[in-house]
C-alpha cells in the first residue's frame, strides 16, 4: 500500500497563493481552473502545492474540485495583525507532523542543520521530501511566531492559552439603546406600583385604606412585567426595539384610561361607612371609597379576528426562537433572508 503523507511538502506561501485564487473564483473551482489562473499546469509539483494547501486546512479536495476552507476565511477576514498571526497559527499546526515536532522541541533549540536527517530517521519522512518539509516547517514557523532567531521553540499550548478569544464577525446579542425612555419619578405609575395598586381593593375592604387606582386584569400585568427577551430577527438585521416594546407595555397598563366598557372609572367609586366610627363635635369628616371592580369577563380587552389573508412561521434552532407573522408581500423578504442565514450556516 502507498504510504499515507500527513505533512505539507511545499512552504505556507505557495499553498496560500493557490487558496487566494480559489477565493477569487467565489470559493469554489477545479483544479486545471486554478492552474490556468496562476500560468501552471497541472503537473505534479502543481498537485503537491494544492496538498500542501490541503493538509494547511485552507483548502478542501473533493473528485478535482476545490473550496475553501473557514479558517482560510477567518485569516482572510482578520481584524488586525494579532487576530491574523493567531489564525496563521493555527494552520501552520494544522499538519499533525509539525504540532508533533513543536510538542518534542518546546522551548528547545531546534538543530535546522541536522533537521532533514532527523525528519528521516525518527518522524517517518521520505528521503526525498525531507528537504523540503524542512524548508516549509522552519519558514512556516518563523512566519506563526513559533520559531525565534536563536531557533529555539516556543511552547504552542502555552501560547494557545495566552491568545485572546475569538471575536465573532456577528454578535447575536442586541446593541444597546442609545435614546432610553425618560426615568419616571418616584410614586408614578410604575410596573411595581402597579402590581400593587392591582391587589389594593382586597386590602382596601379589609382594612379601609383608600384605594383609587381602577383594576387592571392579571394577563396584562404579567405581560407588563415579564422579563424581555432578546428577538432573534431584530438581532439578525441589527435591529433595536428595546424603547418601542417598553412604551408599549406602558401604554397597555397605564391606569386612568379604560380600554373595555366594563373596566370601572374614578368617578364611579361608591362611597363607604368612616371607619372612625360616630363623629364628634370638632371632627371633620372623611369620606373613605373603595373602587368597584368589574366583572373579569367585562374587562378582558378583545382579541382582533385574524385575517384569512394572514400565515404565521415559527422558527427554532441554535440562537433562534421566533414567530413571523406575514400579512403582506413585503414580509417574504424578510422570511428570505432569515432563510439564506440559516442556509449559510448550514453549509459553512
Amino acid at each position: 500500500m502507498p504510504k499515507t503523507i500527513d505533512y505539507p511538502r511545499t512552504s505556507y506561501q505557495s499553498a496560500w497563493e493557490v487558496a487566494e485564487v480559489v477565493d477569487d473564483t467565489g470559493g469554489k473551482c477545479a483544479i486545471d481552473t486554478a492552474a490556468r489562473k496562476l500560468n501552471r499546469k497541472v503537473s505534479g509539483s502543481f498537485k503537491a502545492i494544492i496538498g500542501s494547501a490541503v493538509k494547511f486546512g485552507l483548502l478542501t479536495s473533493k473528485r478535482e474540485l476545490l473550496t475553501t476552507t473557514n479558517l482560510f476565511r477567518r485569516i482572510k477576514n482578520a481584524y488586525d495583525k494579532q487576530e491574523e498571526r493567531i489564525y496563521e497559527r493555527e494552520a501552520f499546526l494544522h499538519p499533525p507532523l509539525f504540532t508533533q515536532i513543536c510538542r518534542k522541541f518546546r522551548n528547545r533549540e531546534l538543530p535546522v542543520h541536522m533537521f532533514d536527517v532527523m525528519l528521516v530517521r525518527e518522524f517517518g519522512v521520505e528521503e526525498i521530501n525531507a528537504q523540503s518539509v524542512t524548508k516549509a516547517f522552519v519558514d512556516g514557523a518563523r512566519m506563526a511566531g513559533i520559531l525565534n532567531e536563536q531557533n529555539i521553540i516556543a511552547d504552542i499550548d502555552q501560547l494557545a492559552a495566552q491568545q485572546q478569544p475569538r471575536r465573532e464577525l456577528a454578535s447575536t446579542e442586541l446593541p444597546l439603546s442609545r435614546f432610553q425612555p425618560p426615568a419616571e419619578p418616584a410614586g408614578t405609575n410604575q410596573p411595581n406600583s402597579r402590581a400593587a395598586a392591582a391587589g389594593a381593593p382586597a386590602t382596601a375592604a379589609a382594612t379601609g385604606i383608600s384605594a383609587e387606582a381602577p383594576v387592571v386584569p392579571q394577563s396584562r400585568l404579567q405581560a407588563a412585567t415579564a422579563p424581555r427577551l432578546p428577538d432573534a430577527v431584530s438581532s439578525l438585521f441589527g435591529l433595536d426595539t428595546d424603547d418601542i416594546e417598553v412604551q408599549a407595555a406602558t401604554t397597555a397598563v397605564s391606569p386612568g384610561i379604560p380600554t373595555s366598557p366594563g373596566i370601572t372609572k374614578p368617578a364611579d367609586l361608591v362611597p363607604s361607612v368612616s371607619p372612625d366610627g360616630p363623629l364628634t363635635p370638632g371632627t371633620t369628616a372623611t369620606t373613605v371609597t373603595t373602587p368597584v371592580a368589574a366583572p373579569e369577563s367585562a374587562m378582558t380587552v378583545p382579541e382582533p379576528a385574524a385575517t384569512a389573508n394572514t400565515f404565521a412561521i415559527h422558527l427554532h434552532g441554535p440562537g433562534l426562537n421566533t414567530h413571523l407573522t406575514i400579512e403582506h408581500v413585503d414580509d417574504l423578504e424578510l422570511v428570505q433572508a432569515l432563510l439564506n442565514k440559516i442556509k449559510r450556516q448550514l453549509t459553512e
